[in-house]
């Protein structure tokens, strides 16, 4: 299948949402996702007690990874969502509903939400981890990579866990491959169709997967 571009892919997702295939279930579909490869790279019940951290941005690409943690919880991992920003800037509705969720989970997983003074805590969080999802940024970049993503980036591509990254590692322009920095991950679960910008930094995804995530063929034309 044919790689593609960020604007071919919002044109596919709001064509498929028309449909009734909702931004919510895709959302749904893309976490699931995520997990599943996680568990079966990790057999399953190897997961139990392991330290997931899960990073999340504001956005949509925060959204999936949210949805990804609520079922690694299925196999007794160690959960931690580190939301970067405050939840009440959560900027999309379907993000907004899983962190709703998540915050109903208080016995199996654990929330932080980014505070500037306590940057050394969550460095350590960080290095601590044995698996980390990034969900940073995804498709959605613009511009540099200004704090506090610069020193969480570093601070991932320091850290010794397996890293995951969320459709495109988090400071990777998903059109052209290019990037100042960006997260360096060991796999990138990309939806729907591989993005342009993932053949050309092939050097920082490490193992690249198409993951559906319920999408019509009739929302390509």
């Amino acid at each position: 299948m044919d790689a593609i571009t960020t604007q071919e892919m919002m044109g596919i997702e709001e064509r498929a949402h028309a449909m009734g295939v909702v931004r919510l279930l895709m959302m749904e579909n893309a976490g699931a996702g995520i997990a599943n490869y996680i568990a079966s790279k990790f057999n399953g019940s190897d997961l139990k007690g392991k330290k997931v951290l899960v990073i999340a941005g504001l956005g949509n690409n925060g959204g999936d990874a949210m949805v990804a943690a609520r079922h690694l919880t299925y196999y007794s991992a160690d959960v931690t969502v580190l939301l970067i920003g405050r939840s009440k800037d959560i900027r999309t509705e379907e993000a907004r509903t899983n962190w709703s969720i998540l915050e109903r989970m208080s016995r199996s997983i654990r929330l932080v939400e980014f505070d500037e003074h306590s940057t050394n805590s969550i460095r350590s969080m960080i290095m601590d981890a044995d698996i980390i999802v990034d969900g940073i940024f995804g498709t959605g970049i613009k511009g540099s990579i200004r704090e506090p993503h610069s020193s969480i980036i570093d601070a991932i591509n320091a850290s010794r866990a397996y890293k995951v990254a969320v459709d495109v590692p988090s400071g990777l322009d998903p059109d052209t491959g290019r990037y100042e920095k960006c997260v360096r991950a060991d796999v990138t679960i990309t939806f729907h169709r591989v993005k342009r910008g993932l053949l050309e930094g092939s050097d920082v995804c490490g193992k690249i997967v198409v993951w559906p995530i319920g999408i019509p063929p009739e929302a390509e034309a």
